[in-house]
């Protein structure tokens, strides 16, 4: 009888851990890893008239004359905003303070197709978000690559329920890609996919933050930050060698990571997964200011 007992309550603490480890890959992939086809499903983009500015993007203002230019924005989950609440939609979690929105409210831009969606992956952003872009688009930004590398697994296995082993080989192969050109030749061919589709445009592509200020009681923080500089580096010299510019943001959120006292980056939280690991608003605002820089 004992013995019963104890094998019963046995199979119930597994079934429970298996419960709660699906219940995480579920959170997490709903953040991070959300449907492909949900790219294609593109929100409203820019406001249709800006205080001051007569319909279509004219000019208005002091100066007078000034003409908007149509603006593209295509990408990931840190080009959709996600991290910063304010919800669009629930498919790719496009927010209304993202750095593409942000955009749009300054005076000479006018966010025309906001396609970016959480999950895609640069094959995403090719067969699903390029072909919407208006062909007389003069500005697209561009975040992609993470989904490539295995975001979504290298966050769960790390740093939500931790399996070292699985953590070592998910960090191992986001590494291989980098090192192998992989990761390069994603950007390369999304950079000319882009400038197929709107050969007027100037396309900016942006690096990615690192997510953890150091020393970090997270055991992977270290790695995980090295990885991510290394991916910046493949994805700046993937986008100047296709005639992109490259925004890095690295040094605007030096001393804003995850542990810091002034966090830029969402920690993970049970109550609000869909934030986990991504800028909060203060962050996407980072992002902006450092587009706004080059974009012209």
């Amino acid at each position: 009888m004992i013995r019963a007992e104890h094998e019963s309550a046995t199979r119930r603490l597994a079934l429970i851990g298996a419960a709660i480890l699906a219940a995480a890959a579920l959170a997490l992939g709903a953040a991070v890893a959300g449907p492909a086809d949900a790219a294609t499903a593109a929100v409203s983009a820019g406001k249709p008239d800006k205080p001051g500015k007569p319909p279509g993007g004219g000019g208005g203002g002091s100066g007078g004359g000034s003409t908007e230019l149509e603006y593209a924005a295509v990408g990931d989950s840190f080009a959709a905003g996600v991290g910063a609440r304010s919800y669009l939609d629930t498919t790719c979690y496009r927010s209304s303070l993202s750095y593409p929105k942000l955009l749009d409210a300054d005076a000479n831009l006018r966010l025309t197709a906001f396609l970016a969606c959480t999950g895609a992956s640069t094959a995403i952003v090719i067969s699903s978000q390029v072909p919407t872009i208006p062909t007389t688009a003069k500005r697209v930004t561009l975040t992609a690559v993470g989904n490539d590398v295995g975001f979504a697994s290298i966050m769960q296995n790390c740093f939500v329920i931790v399996v070292s082993s699985s953590c070592q080989s998910s960090l191992a192969n986001a590494e291989t890609l980098v090192a192998n050109g992989t990761v390069a030749a994603n950007v390369a061919a999304t950079v000319q996919a882009i400038r197929a589709r709107a050969p007027e445009a100037k396309v900016v592509v942006t690096g990615y933050p690192l997510l953890f200020n150091e020393p970090s009681r997270y055991q992977w923080a270290a790695r995980a930050n090295v990885d991510t500089a290394a991916l910046n580096d493949a994805v700046a010299a993937a986008a100047a060698a296709n005639g992109a510019v490259f925004v890095d943001v690295e040094p605007a959120f030096a001393g804003h990571g995850i542990g810091s006292q002034s966090p830029w980056i969402n920690d993970w939280s049970w109550l609000r997964t869909t934030d986990g690991f991504h800028p909060n608003a203060t962050g996407y605002a980072a992002y902006a200011t450092e587009i706004r820089k080059v974009i012209g």
